[in-house]
């Protein structure tokens, strides 16, 4: 006859408790990573199409909102990259974003000096572009027409800004 051995009532509930104890642990720590609150960042991925020559840079600025002040004014610029042009199209790539609203506002620096040029009554010479393709009337788009929204947890967000010259 196979003989047994109990622990003893005191060691037995010791462990039982221990491991009461580490299972509510991990699952209160798992459950902390996700709680509303501890926001998750993402990534916006730009892409620029219509790019007609390789002169220059193409200018990529990301904008967040800012009351009382007209998109794409660059106080609201949270992040900007350049990038060499080339024909046809580039991507953009802006991490960690923490949820919001963005809008994105680009430029075809064609002849390299920094600015967006116009000519004497204020319309664009280089090519320019706006997320979501949003068009203005007379000037650029508004922010809510250009906006993409992050929302805690997305997996990469794309859009796309076409160049008109």
């Amino acid at each position: 006859m196979a003989r047994t051995t109990q622990l003893p009532s005191r060691r037995r509930n010791h462990l039982c408790q221990t491991a009461f104890a580490l299972t509510a642990s991990g699952i209160l720590f798992f459950a902390a990573l996700n709680a509303p609150g501890t926001a998750q960042a993402s990534e916006l991925r730009v892409t620029i199409d219509g790019i007609r020559s390789d002169r220059g840079k193409v200018r990529v600025a990301l904008h967040k909102p800012v009351p009382d002040v007209k998109f794409p004014d660059a106080s609201g610029t949270v992040a900007a990259q350049w990038r060499t042009a080339g024909l046809g199209a580039l991507e953009f790539v802006f991490a960690d974003l923490p949820p919001g609203r963005f809008a994105v506002a680009v430029f075809h620096d064609e002849n390299d000096n920094d600015e967006l040029d116009v000519n004497f009554i204020g319309i664009p010479k280089e090519g320019y572009a706006f997320s979501r393709d949003a068009r203005g009337f007379a000037g650029p788009p508004s922010f809510d027409a250009a906006a993409v929204e992050i929302s805690e947890g997305d997996g990469p967000l794309s859009t796309t800004a076409t160049l008109g010259y």
